[in-house]
């Protein structure tokens, strides 16, 4: 059975995304202690998080948080998470997570990392 480490730099909003869906499907994913390295050496795009997947002997890793958030959710297929399997609920749930990704974490972003001191604020945003 394989096992999964999450690398991500701690409290990433991003990395949610896979615990909430392991948390939903039944799936143990541990949470590496945070490795920037790593991180960089590991993923195409030198970002968290990134999904460790060891199985015997062999090892792969995934990037991007939507894609380790569909992989995990597909891992117990009976916890619904990808809806009933089909090719129309599955790119229902897809057009979901674009979703946020284009129309709330941005915004998010910009409204929230101006209150916690990521970046300045804007009154127009």
């Amino acid at each position: 059975m394989p096992s999964y480490k999450l690398h991500a730099v701690p409290g990433n909003f991003r990395a949610f995304k896979t615990l909430i869906a392991a948390e939903y499907a039944g799936v143990d994913v541990a949470v590496a202690e945070y490795d920037a390295a790593k991180i960089k050496a590991a993923s195409p795009t030198g970002k968290a998080p990134i999904l460790e997947i060891t199985n015997g002997s062999s090892s792969t890793t995934l990037f991007g948080s939507n894609a380790i958030a569909r992989h995990v959710s597909r891992i117990r297929r009976d916890a619904g998470l990808m809806g009933d399997g089909s090719l129309e609920q599955t790119a229902k749930v897809d057009a979901w997570l674009e979703f946020c990704d284009h129309e709330i974490e941005l915004p998010a972003q910009v409204w929230v990392y101006p209150i916690v001191g990521y970046m300045p604020y804007h009154d127009a945003a």
